[in-house]
């Protein structure tokens, strides 16, 4: 699944972008590019997302006060943008991660009920 607005797809995915990004910053601090690898390899290739797609969720997660940003000097000249997870993130994730887990629940009770339909007769 690769993790960027697609046929009006856009608000679920930006919604299981910012539950695995601040799943992930509740590991460690990182740092964009880092969570980009990390989206793939910690799905098994499962999800994928480009730096484009991830910045604005990364902004709108700092605008709602769930996660903070340090800069720090890389070498002479780079600077890396590090994001840390707040108290009031983790707070978020918990719910997040429940409301994932209850849709999820309820979807896969539909699609494995899916041969016992009443207008198929």
């Amino acid at each position: 699944m690769i993790l960027a607005p697609i046929n009006g797809q856009g608000n679920f995915q930006r919604g299981v972008a910012s539950l695995v990004i601040l799943a992930l910053l509740k590991k460690e601090d990182m740092y964009g590019y880092q969570l980009v690898q990390e989206f793939e390899r910690g799905s098994g290739g499962r999800l994928a997302t480009q730096e484009g797609s991830l910045y604005p969720v990364l902004y709108k997660l700092l605008d709602q006060g769930y996660i903070s940003d340090r800069k720090e000097l890389v070498g002479k000249r780079m600077t890396r943008i590090y994001y840390h997870l707040e108290p009031e993130g983790k707070a978020y994730l918990a719910d997040l991660i429940r409301e994932y887990e209850s849709v999820t629940q309820g979807v896969l009770q539909i699609i494995r009920d899916r041969g016992e339909t009443h207008g198929d007769e």
